[in-house]
């Protein structure tokens, strides 16, 4: 049975009337968008409905961010309270719906699904000041480390376990951002030291195409050579945002040259319809289980670049994909974004209104 919060019209005007000091384009559509992702949550497990488990974590991250970006704490920490107590005992069903285990603290057989959960931890963390989930993140961490073997392909994380397979670039990227994020809130060494091994390492599988300036899905099992022409725009935002966290480390400008590029190939060529907007290479790709998430991810760390750059081109694309998505890929029936930004609504879906939606919030950030 779903739960719904704040679902009252009353509540989207209180939204509206203290999201922030600044009025946008953006805030009626935004602040609806957000109500309804957070009646798509159900009261048993806490997490969303018409989404996956790894999914959920980035809904997470985009509830989040709304509030760091509307200044509404208030209305959001219960959320995130909520999700933590009720999903850290998370129960897997077999195809007949019966439960036969259950996920504790965020890990499961997939190392990419906890580096999702430890970064939203992290964010948790960071809105909060509420040590239990920078404790959450470190737990899932040290799960994470287990993935690490050097007898295949000289080193790098698998992407899944039990058995332990698929060195890839998402749970790779991810690793490294949850090591350095870590060691940003704890300074401990230990996380700094993961971070770089994981980054020396990725550089040199060729996972990162300097040819066309994309990140290649992973690497193959028999010659552990790059798996060419599978550009997903999620692989692309982790690898800038490692790439950028790299630079603020290490000072060293090569890498931030390395995550502009990425970026510029994005969102000027590969990754891009004809008229600028973000979208995946296979439109199927945009509208399956997995897919609808990927291009806010992208846009989440775009907008960590901009921070970083202060780079026009970077507003620009943000706020332009933004317009797009408030002005054709939004269903007022179900106050809820679309699969597709650039139109028309399709695919009422948790995860592909939370993609769009942080779209939106960084256009709202940055306007």
């Amino acid at each position: 049975m779903m739960k719904k919060y704040f679902v009252a019209t009353a509540m989207v005007l209180l939204l509206s009337a203290c999201g922030g000091n600044k009025h946008t384009p953006f805030d009626t559509k935004m602040h609806a968008s957000l109500e309804r992702s957070l009646t798509w949550r159900t009261d048993s497990t806490g997490i969303w409905e018409t989404a996956g488990w790894w999914n959920s974590a980035n809904l997470l991250t985009a509830v989040i961010r709304y509030a760091e970006v509307t200044k509404n704490k208030r209305e959001i920490v219960p959320v995130i309270e909520d999700v933590y107590n009720k999903a850290k005992h998370y129960p897997i069903a077999d195809s007949t719906g019966q439960v036969v285990r259950y996920c504790d603290n965020f890990i499961n057989d997939y190392y990419d699904d906890e580096g999702w959960w430890a970064l939203a931890w992290i964010n948790a963390f960071r809105l909060t000041n509420d040590k239990k989930y920078l404790d959450m993140a470190e737990t899932i961490f040290k799960d994470m480390t287990t993935g690490w073997s050097d007898d295949t392909c000289g080193g790098g994380s698998f992407w899944k376990k039990n058995p332990l397979q698929y060195k890839n670039s998402i749970a790779n990227n991810l690793f490294a951002l949850t090591a350095i994020r870590l060691y940003n809130e704890t300074g401990k060494q230990m996380y700094a030291d993961w971070f770089k091994k994981e980054v020396n390492w990725y550089l040199q599988t060729g996972m990162y195409n300097t040819d066309i300036q994309q990140i290649e899905d992973g690497l193959n099992k028999e010659d552990c050579m790059p798996n060419r022409g599978a550009h997903y725009t999620y692989n692309q935002g982790v690898a800038i945002a490692v790439l950028t966290e790299m630079y603020l480390h290490s000072h060293d400008k090569k890498y931030l040259s390395m995550a502009e590029k990425i970026a510029q190939a994005t969102i000027t060529k590969e990754l891009v319809n004809d008229e600028g907007i973000l979208c995946e290479m296979n439109p199927q790709v945009a509208k399956s289980r997995d897919g609808v998430q990927f291009k806010g991810i992208f846009i989440r760390h775009l907008g960590f670049l901009y921070k970083v750059t202060n780079n026009a081109i970077y507003k620009d694309f943000i706020i332009k994909n933004a317009e797009s998505i408030i002005t054709r890929d939004y269903d007022p029936n179900t106050m809820s974004f679309g699969c597709y930004w650039y139109g028309p609504f399709q695919e009422v879906s948790a995860a592909a209104n939370s993609s769009a939606l942080e779209c939106v919030i960084e256009a709202k950030a940055i306007y």
